[in-house]
């Protein structure tokens, strides 16, 4: 081969290597421009043309042809004429390219008789007429079709010779806001920084964390929590939050303390409350100290036994009546007993337990009570006896001494300011006016102080399931004391305004926050929830009635472990994927105020963003298991983390998931069962029944069974809830904490990490069935409409399942779409007017507290109070409210255009 052929070859191949480049480099650049232009559909610019084409297009010609058209017809509402314009429209629309449905409603309405014209007549004090109006309306165009007769809808039928018409405007109108917001998107020449959008949840980051909490941690803070008190609104209280602020801000969040003006109720420390028994005479039989003992005398001074919100006064009276629980039903047995006259004028003894304590006294003070008194039961709380070896400091249970405080009033909140945030700009109600708090003075005592009590009360004895366990005593009914002796309870108790501190911290989301403000203001918190965009929420309240090693600071020091190890975490490079924010609430003893007045005043933006609020009040009681309660939704997430986190104090190694299978397992689901529905009990019911999230409260439980079926620890609001109490009868090794920790951390950053929410609406369908199912209704009344639409529900539900299979996970948007639909579907329970009148905080449609007890959570519980109070009306009522908000929680679940019924 010469020369010239060697040049002409290595020319050749030159060029076949540059078009082969060339073809390379723009196939492979052609991949990565239309992963990009993907993207850039997200963020593109409006079109301003479009626009224009659109002015251009409007006909003037074309508008005046409609309204020849339509008003060649009358169309009053409801006749067939109108029917007819609407199907007009109706194909109108479809063949406009638009996807059409046309709802219809039976509604009442209000017409004329055109046959007899409605007149106004003017006659003579003969009768003889003056002037009469025609009637009717002339018309100048004798071709135009006949309308109705002038009147005024729903003022009725009659004749009158001299009235007042009143003018009823009715307008309705339906706005549907669909707005899908994907973040700040910068499109890059390649689409790495998308991926990221999307990523999976990196499980390393969950053993990591469950890897790093520390028992050892958890003790020495419950230790040090625990050397005060921090009775809300004190120094000391104070003193704690910015200890846990001080923390918080070591840790990298970002900290404020908001604060808020409320009103509090204390006794008086120099003049304890007490209950006295006088003779005939007028002579002391006995006094309670109106203190209780303490058995380590270095123990700091706690407040004095006292009923939060009760009034100060001196009631006294010859009939003292025993009630039970205290219960509606007790009341109205005792009353049906002794007789409603009997009990105008007396003092009711009541036993703790079942029921919250403010549901008791407003019971006695409704059944003309005035005064009340409450004691801790052996059966309840001693139930293996009285002796010294039986109760503490030997063991855990009550010793006679023992008095649990706490709050009565039967709401949650500042009491000045109902719905409203107790902010300094906002209006007070004057105290003499709170209808809500008890009228009637009452106090707590010691069961060693009640036994003596209720020696001195006559009457028949009371029915076995109504008997305590007190020696010495004969339960009774009671009526007029032993002897004529006389009762008296007298308090010293007080009402003032203080302020109490929220701690809230932040670590801000790596993807799903907004911007940031470079100008942030930390001290103004709400500019700062404004910028962010969807996070998850673990909150405990800080302040207790003593020094509270249970309630609540079990919980505190736990948080507080959880919020070291995510701040390393976060120093290491970790960031979650939504903001996490921590919360340390202030007076929840006194009606959950620092959560409730934090909710109100943040509603608009916590009831659009949040995730989750998980909530650990007592988080550690024992070791048996731990206990959830928690919206369905999140039933999958919850099992999830319990299959990661090993279980305490057990010897075969099981994770929480398998002791619960061990010991709790549903056999029909082959499932642990996990309780459904929270009532108001601690700091999840603001965000349950105001802002409407999916929220969970957990507790390691100790197991009933090994002591006689207690409800409750039983050293509960006491003096004796100290460190040293957690630390030699509930978890020596503080195992217990440490996997509480764990649980609750992961299972926040599950919701936290998971691109799409790991919320799973199906669970909500069994769990409707469940609780239409618990409700107690006979015939006649039809259950057929709520049982139709948690059937539609059902089906729904399972075409959401079925289209979240079919999502692109790797597209944001579509997965943006979807998350926000769960996140609006527990929303759609919230009803706007509460559960009634006089109920108007309890917003949740399914699940609530009833009427009769704070504490608990009832299904549909309008429709149980409805049923409890025996009205077939309101039932019905409240029947169709439930039908009408499950079909509106239904309807989030389709798709844009879609979720109108045909």
């Amino acid at each position: 081969m010469d020369k010239r052929s060697y040049l002409a070859t290595f020319l050749i191949g030159i060029i076949a290597l540059g078009i082969g480049v060339t073809i390379g480099y723009f196939g492979i650049n052609k991949q990565q421009t239309h992963a990009i232009l993907k993207y850039d559909r997200l963020t593109r610019q409006a079109d301003q043309q479009n626009y224009q084409t659109f002015i251009d297009s409007i006909q003037a010609a074309n508008i005046e042809t409609n309204l020849k058209d339509l008003t060649s017809r009358p169309h009053l509402a409801g006749l067939p004429e109108d029917l007819e314009s609407a199907q007009v429209i109706e194909q109108r629309w479809i063949t406009d390219g638009l996807n059409v449905t046309k709802p219809k409603y039976n509604v009442l309405l209000s017409y004329p008789d055109d046959n007899n014209p409605n007149r106004v007549t003017l006659t003579n004090s003969d009768g003889t007429v003056i002037f009469q109006t025609a009637g009717v309306e002339h018309v100048y165009d004798t071709t135009q079709p006949k309308t109705v007769n002038p009147f005024i809808a729903y003022t009725p039928n009659g004749t009158v010779s001299s009235f007042l018409i009143i003018v009823a405007v009715v307008a309705t109108a339906l706005a549907l806001g669909l707005g899908i917001i994907i973040g700040h998107f910068a499109v890059p020449k390649t689409s790495w920084k998308y991926d990221r959008l999307t990523k999976p949840a990196d499980q390393r980051n969950y053993q990591i964390f469950i890897d790093s909490i520390q028992a050892t941690n958890i003790e020495t803070n419950l230790k040090d929590l625990t050397s005060r008190p921090h009775l809300a609104g004190l120094p000391e209280d104070l003193e704690s939050a910015e200890v846990i602020e001080q923390r918080w801000k070591t840790d990298g969040l970002q900290v404020t303390k908001p604060k808020y003006n409320v009103l509090l109720s204390y006794p008086d420390n120099n003049n304890p409350n007490r209950v006295t028994l006088t003779n005939i005479d007028g002579m002391v039989i006995f006094q309670t100290s109106g203190v209780e003992p303490v058995y380590d005398t270095t123990q700091p001074k706690t407040v004095n036994p006292f009923l939060a919100y009760t009034p100060n006064g001196t009631v006294s009276s010859t009939k003292l009546y025993y009630a039970n629980y205290g219960e509606l039903e007790d009341l109205q047995k005792l009353a049906s007993i002794v007789g409603n006259v009997s009990l105008q004028g007396s003092i009711i003894i009541m036993r703790y337990g079942r029921i919250f304590r403010g549901d008791k006294v407003m019971h006695a003070q409704y059944f003309g009570a005035i005064g009340a008194i409450l004691y801790n039961d052996p059966a309840d709380y001693a139930p293996f006896g009285t002796t010294p070896d039986q109760v503490y400091d030997q063991k855990w249970y009550m010793p006679p001494s023992g008095v649990q405080r706490g709050a009565t009033f039967p709401s949650n909140g500042d009491p000045l300011t109902p719905i409203y945030p107790s902010t300094d700009y906002m209006y007070r109600m004057r105290e003499e006016s709170l209808r809500f708090l008890p009228k009637i003075p009452a106090q707590p005592i010691g069961y060693g102080e009640a036994q003596i009590i209720l020696q001195y009360m006559q009457g028949n004895e009371v029915p076995v399931e109504w008997r305590g366990t007190l020696s010495n005593v004969i339960y009774r009914y009671g009526g007029e004391l032993l002897n004529a002796s006389t009762i008296e309870v007298k308090t010293y108790n007080r009402l003032e305004r203080k302020d109490t501190y929220n701690v809230i911290g932040i670590m801000k989301g790596e993807i799903e926050p907004g911007t940031v403000s470079s100008i942030l203001d930390t001290n103004k918190i709400e500019k700062f929830l404004i910028l962010l965009d969807r996070y998850v929420v673990i909150g405990n309240h800080r302040d207790a009635w003593s020094l509270g090693s249970l309630d609540p600071t079990s919980g505190t020091a736990t948080l507080l472990e959880i919020t070291r190890v995510l701040g390393e975490m976060h120093k290491n490079g970790f960031r979650p994927r939504r903001s996490l924010m921590f919360c340390s609430w202030g007076a929840e003893e006194y009606g959950l105020i620092g959560s409730v007045e934090y909710v109100e005043e943040y509603v608009k933006v916590l009831g659009a963003r949040i995730v989750s609020y998980l909530n650990m009040d007592v988080a550690v009681d024992g070791f048996y298991k731990v206990d959830v309660k928690a919206s369905p939704m999140l039933f999958d997430a919850i099992v999830e983390a319990g299959k990661m986190v090993p279980s305490a104090y057990d010897p075969a190694g099981q994770t929480v998931y398998g002791k619960w299978m061990q010991i709790d397992r549903n056999n029909v689901t082959n499932e642990p069962r996990i309780r459904h529905g929270l009532g108001s009990g601690s700091d999840y019911f603001a965000f349950d029944q105001l802002a409407g999230s999916s929220n969970y409260d957990a507790t390691y439980r100790f197991n009933p069974a090994d002591h006689k079926n207690l409800r409750s620890y039983p050293l509960y609001h006491t003096s004796y809830e100290v460190f040293s109490m957690m630390k030699t009868f509930v978890d020596p090794d503080f195992l217990a904490h440490r996997t509480m920790g764990q649980f609750t951390g992961v299972l926040a950053l599950i919701l936290s990490e998971s691109p799409v929410l790991p919320l799973n609406i199906s669970r909500y369908t069994s769990a409707l069935i469940e609780t239409m199912n618990s409700l107690k209704v006979t015939n006649p009344i039809d259950l057929d409409p709520l049982r139709n639409a948690i059937n539609d529900f059902g089906k729904t539900a399972q075409d959401f399942a079925a289209r979240s299979k079919l999502m692109d996970t790797e597209n944001p948007y579509e997965i943006r779409i979807y998350n926000d639909q769960l996140l609006q579907f527990e929303r759609a329970f919230l009803n706007p007017l509460g559960q009634g009148s006089d109920y108007t905080e309890m917003k949740h449609i399914i699940y609530a507290p009833p009427k009769s007890n704070q504490y608990a959570s009832s299904g549909f519980p309008a429709v149980s109070d409805a049923i409890i109070s025996g009205s077939k009306t309101e039932i019905e009522y409240q029947i169709a409210i439930a039908t009408y908000f499950v079909r509106g929680a239904l309807s989030t679940l389709k798709e844009f255009d879609k979720f109108i019924a045909v």
